[in-house]
């Protein structure tokens, strides 16, 4: 991994292990290091509410900062996207809107949010998944790196460490 990489991991690591920070905090840093490490548009964290519904914790834009989207994506609406979630363990779309795992979120998740590119990856704790980092490229197509991909899936273990 490269420096750069290490580098943000090793922030994170410091600023979420700090005794002092408080979950909502660890979130935001959580998504800034997602946002800056992968020079990205925005970044979100999803919890699974249950097996058959992810709901929007936190979101970090680029160009707007954080806000508390009340965003759901449930099973029976998205099902091709919830089948790649059941069977991968990263999902890596560069064309969101025409990859198998992702198109059925365009109509009301990707166009609306000009979402070009999505690189989810999960959270576990022990085997089951309980929530998703979704980073997300608009505008323009991102082809998502192996070292992106591990770099994202570092973070995720850094997060699910301490609040797991």
């Amino acid at each position: 991994m490269t420096s750069q990489f290490s580098a943000k991991l090793d922030e994170l690591h410091s600023a979420i292990y700090n005794p002092e920070i408080n979950e909502n905090e660890a979130r935001e840093h959580l998504l800034r290091c997602c946002l800056d490490g992968l020079k990205i548009q925005q970044v979100g964290l999803w919890q699974f509410v249950d097996h058959d519904l992810l709901r929007c914790q936190l979101l970090l834009d680029k160009d707007n900062g954080f806000s508390q989207e009340a965003l759901l994506v449930d099973r029976w609406s998205f099902p091709g996207y919830f089948a790649a979630l059941d069977q991968k363990k990263v999902i890596r779309a560069v064309d969101a809107l025409k990859d198998p795992a992702t198109k059925d979120l365009a109509e009301l998740f990707l166009k609306p949010f000009n979402i070009k590119s999505l690189l989810d990856v999960p959270i576990y704790h022990g085997d089951k998944a309980t929530g998703i980092i979704c980073c997300e490229q608009t505008a323009v197509i991102k082809r998502w790196t192996e070292e992106e991909v591990a770099f994202v899936v570092a973070v995720a273990d850094i997060y699910r460490s301490r609040f797991s």
